[in-house]
C-alpha cells in the first residue's frame, strides 16, 4: 500500500563535473563553494535530504562517497531513492526523485565552475585550436593553404567528430564513455563479447599437414580473430593483435612474432565469450644472430610479459632455430649463444677466431681466442653453466665486457677499441655494462 508523501526538501547531485572537476576515473579538485552550500542545506533547519546520484559505480564509486565524506559532505541515499520516497510510491524507480537536481548538464540555478562555456564557445574554441595546429603542420610540410595536405586534412577531420560530440550535449563524464567506445570501433574491437555461433565466421584457408587437414575461418566482427579447427574437431582461437612484442633493450621497438603468439597463447588461451582487452600483452623479448648465415636472427629470449591491467608475469624462456622450428634451450645455452653474438664484432674489430665449446662431461664451456697475424698464443676463459644461468639479462652486459676484456688483456692487445666499443652499446642499448 502506498505511504504517505514526505515533506522533506530532497537535492539529487552529481559528483564528476560537479562536487569535482571532472577527472574521471580519478577525483579532481573540490568544488568547495557547492560543497559548503550542501552542507548548509543539511543544517539550516530546512530538513534537507541530500543523494549522490553519479554514474560511478562499484569501487569507483565507493571512493566517491568517502572523498564527501573526508569533506564533511554526508548523503542520505547513493544512487537510490530514499526510503520514505519508496513506500510512498509503492516501490523503488530507476529515476531518482528530487525536488532539486544539481549536475554539469542542468546548473541554470548554480554555478558550477567546471562546466565549460556555451556550445558555440567550445566550437569556437576548437577551431581556433585546429587553425593553429594546421599552420604549425603547414609551416613544416612547406605546404601552401591551398594544396592538400594530409596532416591538415586528419586535423579537419578530427575536429568534425568534436564538433559532432558538442552538438549531441554530451558532458564531461558521457563524453569519456564515447571516446572509449569510439576507440575501440577504431581500433577494429568489438563492443561487446563476441559468441561462437556459425553466423560470425567466414572460410579464411585450410592447411593439410602430417595430423591431417586443418581450416581457418576468420572472424566478421573482428578481422584479428581466427578460429582454426583440426581434424579431430579440436578448436582453437588467435586473436593476432592481442600480444606485442618489445625489444627488451629498445622499448620503443615494438613487432609481432609467431613464436611470441604460440607461447603466450597457451599460457593465457582465448575462450569464448572473448571480449578483447582495449591494449595488448606487452612481450618484452630479445633476438639475435649467431650464424650470419642464418639470416636476421636464430635466438629469441623471452623474459617477461605485462598484462594489459599492469601486472607483470615472469617467462624466461629461451628458443634456438632448429631444422623446421624454433626449439627451447636453457638459460646458460641462451647466454653462450648471446657471448657468440656478441663475438661477432669482436673478431671483426681485433680479427680474431673465437670459438665457444660445451663440454658435457663437466657441463663447462671454454671461450677460446686466437689471432694468427701477427702470431699470438691462444687465450681460454673458462665458465661453468651456474656461471651463465642468472646471467641471461640481469647483468649479462657486466659478464659480457668481463669476458672480452679479458681476452683483449690476455692476448696483449690494445684495449680501447673495446672500450669504445661498450661506451656505444650504452648510448644504443639499455644494457648493464
Amino acid at each position: 500500500m502506498k505511504g504517505e508523501k514526505m515533506n522533506s526538501k530532497i537535492i539529487a547531485v552529481d559528483f564528476d563535473g560537479t562536487l569535482c572537476e571532472n577527472k574521471y576515473p580519478d577525483i579532481g579538485a573540490p568544488n568547495e563553494e557547492l560543497i559548503e552550500y550542501l552542507q548548509n542545506k543539511k543544517t539550516d533547519g530546512s530538513n534537507t535530504k541530500i543523494i549522490l546520484w553519479t554514474c560511478r559505480a562499484g569501487e569507483h564509486l565507493q571512493k566517491a562517497v568517502k572523498w564527501c565524506e573526508k569533506h564533511h559532505l554526508y548523503f542520505d541515499a547513493v544512487n537510490k531513492n530514499l526510503p520514505e520516497n519508496v513506500e510512498w510510491m509503492g516501490g523503488d524507480t530507476r529515476k531518482i526523485f528530487a525536488n532539486e537536481y544539481i549536475d554539469d548538464r542542468n546548473c541554470s540555478d548554480f554555478e558550477l565552475p567546471f562546466v565549460k562555456e556555451d556550445e558555440s564557445s567550445i566550437k569556437s574554441w576548437a577551431e581556433k585550436e585546429i587553425e593553429i595546429a594546421c599552420k604549425s603542420e603547414r609551416n613544416c610540410s612547406e605546404s601552401k593553404d591551398e594544396d592538400w595536405d594530409y596532416g591538415c586534412a586528419c586535423y579537419e577531420s578530427a575536429l568534425k567528430a568534436y564538433e559532432s560530440l558538442v552538438e549531441d550535449g554530451h558532458s564531461g563524464f558521457s563524453i569519456s564513455i564515447t571516446k572509449h567506445i569510439l576507440n575501440r570501433l577504431i581500433d577494429g574491437k568489438p563492443l561487446t563479447p563476441i559468441e561462437d555461433t556459425c553466423d560470425i565466421w567466414k572460410y579464411s584457408h585450410s592447411i593439410s599437414g602430417f595430423h591431417g587437414k586443418e581450416v581457418f575461418y576468420q572472424c566478421k566482427r573482428m578481422s584479428s580473430l581466427f578460429k582454426r579447427v583440426s581434424v579431430d574437431g579440436t578448436i582453437k582461437y588467435k586473436d593476432v593483435n592481442k600480444f606485442c612484442g618489445i625489444d627488451v633493450n629498445k622499448h620503443t621497438a615494438s613487432y609481432h612474432s609467431g613464436l611470441i603468439d604460440m607461447i603466450m597463447g597457451d599460457m593465457f588461451p582465448i575462450t569464448m565469450p572473448y571480449f578483447p582487452e582495449n591494449s595488448p600483452f606487452k612481450v618484452y623479448c630479445e633476438d639475435f644472430l649467431t650464424d650470419k648465415k642464418n639470416g636476421d636472427f636464430d635466438t629469441v629470449g623471452i623474459f617477461y610479459a605485462i598484462k594489459p591491467d599492469g601486472e607483470r608475469v615472469e617467462i624466461n624462456r629461451f628458443f634456438k632455430e632448429g631444422e623446421r622450428d624454433f626449439v627451447e634451450i636453457k638459460a646458460d645455452e641462451y647466454c653462450i649463444r648471446k657471448l657468440e653474438s656478441r663475438s661477432l664484432d669482436i673478431c671483426d674489430m681485433y680479427n680474431l677466431q673465437i670459438d665457444f665449446r660445451h663440454d658435457l662431461f663437466d657441463d663447462s664451456y671454454s671461450i677460446i681466442a686466437r689471432k694468427d697475424k701477427p702470431k699470438r698464443q691462444g687465450f681460454t676463459i673458462s665458465l661453468s653453466s651456474s656461471d651463465l644461468h642468472n646471467c641471461t639479462l640481469k647483468n649479462f652486459g657486466r659478464l659480457e665486457q668481463l669476458i672480452f676484456k679479458g681476452i683483449i688483456l690476455g692476448m696483449d692487445l690494445d684495449v680501447k677499441p673495446l672500450e669504445q666499443y661498450y661506451e656505444h652499446l650504452k648510448e644504443e642499448r639499455n644494457d648493464d655494462i
